[in-house]
């Protein structure tokens, strides 16, 4: 499985939840992986309590909020920690989160003056950036000095308005540079937790085979302690057998192809 994977997530952990079986078993075959990373993930609770950074039993309750500053360094060593074990590189585009906390309260970032914390990259947020189109020619170049094949990424069949802004972002981008991608194709993957069993079905037409490359997934996931619970890892097991079941094989993830 010679070449290269490009995979982009809106936050940490999307493309491990997602496709980190076939990330896994594109590294194992002797391919190139690559992670973009679009927003800078700079909001979020922390699961445990202490950010997660040490290896332990990860519990289901008790989490926090930290300042942005705190919650990017941590999701940023999280996620390159993941690509470690793939020998993977992580492309981090650093785009504001649509909200972040300041202390005492979720602050909401909007259309107007961007109230953006210190020490956070002079961008629009995400949820503005994938609308503009400097913003998608940021990514369409990043992806033709790559040279993928495939590329995988959020679903625009997700309540998730950083999920969304990513998978039109990408496509956008492929549009944009058809003609420089060559025989590139690009894939969605399945909705995030918060619409699991709604929505529509795309008629998934491409599901691949992990069942040799759960337990990386596993480790993958793992790697994402301050976001991780036994609930979100039992999640991962159930949806990859389930799609294993309709393979025919233990475990699988599956993809829809985009008309590009």
């Amino acid at each position: 499985m010679p070449g290269t994977l490009v995979a982009i997530s809106a936050h940490a952990d999307d493309a491990e939840l997602n496709a980190g079986g076939t990330l896994a078993k594109w590294a194992a075959g002797g391919g190139t992986v690559h992670i973009v990373m679009a927003t800078n993930n700079c909001s979020g609770s922390m699961v445990p309590p202490d950010g997660g950074e040490r290896a332990r039993p990860l519990p289901a309750m008790g989490t926090r909020r930290l300042p942005p500053a705190e919650t990017m360094a941590i999701r940023r060593r999280e996620q390159e920690a993941a690509a470690a074990l793939l020998s993977a590189k992580v492309h981090h585009l650093d785009y504001p989160q649509r909200h972040y906390w300041d202390g005492s309260q979720p602050v909401t970032v909007g259309y107007g003056p961007v109230p953006l914390p210190a020490g956070m990259a002079a961008l629009p947020p995400l949820v503005i950036a994938f609308q503009q189109h400097e913003h998608v020619a940021r990514l369409a170049d990043l992806l033709v000095s790559l040279g993928p094949d495939p590329v995988l990424t959020q679903t625009p069949l997700d309540l998730d308005p950083e999920h969304h802004a990513v998978a039109s972002m990408v496509w956008q981008a492929f549009q944009r540079t058809r003609a420089k991608l060559g025989a590139a194709t690009l894939r969605f993957w399945t909705p995030g937790s918060s619409c699991q069993d709604g929505l529509l079905d795309p008629h998934y037409d491409h599901i691949e085979d992990i069942s040799e490359h759960f337990e990386a997934k596993l480790a993958l996931c793992r790697c994402h302690a301050s976001q991780m619970t036994q609930v979100r890892l039992d999640m991962v097991q159930r949806r990859a057998a389930e799609w294993g079941r309709r393979l025919g094989v233990r475990y699988a993830e599956p993809f829809k192809t985009a008309n590009t």
